[in-house]
């Protein structure tokens, strides 16, 4: 995502949290004391408790995590209106139900079933409008070039001509086509097969493609779409199939259109559900009580780390996450400073297999290292990565950007799909030094998540550290 890109979401973001705000100070001050005047004019004047604006923030996050999970802030620019209100009632609703249990433990007495009401209704109404009005002015930005998504068509000639004129008279839409892969249909076979597929996979690793568009007849090119399909999930590109309605056993699909056509968008990894919302209240409470509680904990290491060794305490590495994008991990430090560097002349007794560097016994580690890193409490910083959203107590780990830039086989690159965490499946089954017995677990985890999952993997991995299985 790029940084224009990324600064339109943060602004849309904001407006929503600001609207919803608005609608619940209206509708307290309206339900609380009615229409008169005088009576508004005490409401007003009336102090405002700590605990309750401390609820209304707290509330307010839910709410983001919330529109978040109904799919939100994905792309609609193609989807018709009643989509997007269809997702934001759904919303609204699981937003203003998730207030009635919460204001029955703590006693707020305004949350009335009339609050609740118009709440609901002004939070829904408004969402809407400003959410109309900031699309208008984003379909006005794509006119003039601007936040343009670069995209590929694969079709047999007319079909692939189309969609991109379609693309040219509706500019608003904002796609550029970057490129058009022409499929002769009738001699389609399995050379045709991997000279597309190459052609394809050469585009997306070497040009900032976002989209793929697939305009091929579904029954003489099913075999061809298939491979497309995972090629492009490999990279976590989306892909948009334009065909007509039919079963699909590829990921998860959604139904958008160009002109009244239907487009099957297709999506890897776990759909964005009310419980991936659960998982990061999960995240965001666990990581903030964890880092109070070890607070003690990390004095007395970071004082052990000084006095055994010169240098930082914490050692800072740039890693890869969720959808490839690079973030910085917070780890105690366990080797000597200037580790890094040395790491060259070290490669040739690398014990791992695959693109990953493990050694059992590093030279580069410290004393006080050794023991931090067989009772994984060099990891405990991490939490601060959680809290950031830039990282989940459970996914697959963090790789470092030397291990990515050494991952030859495509499929391995599906793990990026998910966000990273602090545990997994392969901390929790003992830590094979196989990459691909590695990629394996985290496969297994992505193509069955639940928070069940999570709770079973942390579960298991409080004995796999306390045995130590596999930490070095």
């Amino acid at each position: 995502m790029s940084a224009k890109r990324r600064l339109i979401l943060d602004f849309l973001k904001a407006a929503d949290l600001l609207v919803v705000a608005v609608a619940f100070c209206i509708s307290a001050l309206v339900t609380a004391s009615g229409l008169e005047i005088r009576n508004w004019y005490s409401a007003l004047a009336t102090r405002v408790a700590l605990g309750n604006v401390l609820f209304v923030l707290a509330y307010l996050l839910l709410w983001h995590m919330i529109l978040v999970a109904y799919g939100l802030y994905r792309s609609y620019r193609i989807s018709a209106a009643s989509r997007e209100w269809h997702d934001l009632g759904l919303a609204t609703v699981t937003a203003v139900c998730a207030l009635i249990p919460a204001a029955a433990v703590l006693q707020f007495q305004y949350v009335t079933p009339a609050f609740l009401c118009l709440f609901g209704i002004s939070a829904f109404i408004a969402l809407a409008t400003e959410r109309r009005l900031l699309r208008a002015l984003a379909r006005r930005i794509r006119i003039y070039g601007h936040n343009l998504r670069n995209v590929v068509i694969v079709g047999d000639g007319a079909s692939a001509m189309d969609l991109c004129a379609d693309f040219t008279k509706r500019s608003d839409f904002g796609y550029h086509v970057w490129a058009v892969v022409d499929v002769n249909t009738p001699m389609l076979g399995g050379r045709e097969h991997e000279q597309v597929v190459a052609r394809v996979r050469q585009l997306i690793d070497n040009n900032p493609i976002d989209e793929v568009f697939v305009t091929l007849p579904l029954g003489t090119a099913s075999a061809l779409i298939g491979q497309l399909v995972a090629v492009c999930e490999e990279q976590g590109t989306t892909v948009r199939v334009v065909a007509r309605i039919a079963d699909l056993d590829w990921g998860r699909a959604d139904v958008d259109e160009v002109n009244g056509t239907p487009v099957l968008t297709i999506s890897s990894g776990p759909r964005e559900t009310i419980g991936l919302v659960a998982k990061r209240l999960i995240d965001v409470l666990g990581a903030t009580l964890g880092l109070i509680v070890f607070a003690p904990l990390f004095v007395v290491v970071a004082v052990a780390i000084k006095l055994d060794s010169p240098g930082p305490v914490f050692f800072i590495q740039e890693r890869v996450g969720h959808n490839r994008k690079r973030f910085r991990t917070f780890k105690f430090r366990t080797m000597v400073a200037d580790a890094p560097s040395m790491q060259e002349s070290l490669e040739h007794l690398n014990e791992a297999r695959g693109p990953i560097f493990k050694i059992r016994n590093d030279p580069r580690v410290t004393r006080v290292g050794r023991w931090l890193r067989r009772t994984s409490i060099d990891e405990l910083p991490q939490l601060i990565n959680v809290v950031r959203g830039e990282m989940s107590l459970v996914g697959p780990r963090p790789l470092p950007v030397r291990d990515v830039e050494h991952i030859n086989t495509r499929w391995h690159k599906r793990r990026f799909s998910v966000k990273p965490g602090m545990t997994g499946m392969w901390q929790a089954n003992g830590r094979s030094l196989d990459f691909d017995e590695w990629i394996k677990e985290d496969m297994h985890y992505i193509d069955n998540w639940s928070l069940t999952l999570d709770m079973k993997i942390l579960l298991k991995t409080v004995p796999a550290v306390m045995s130590r299985t596999g930490a070095h």
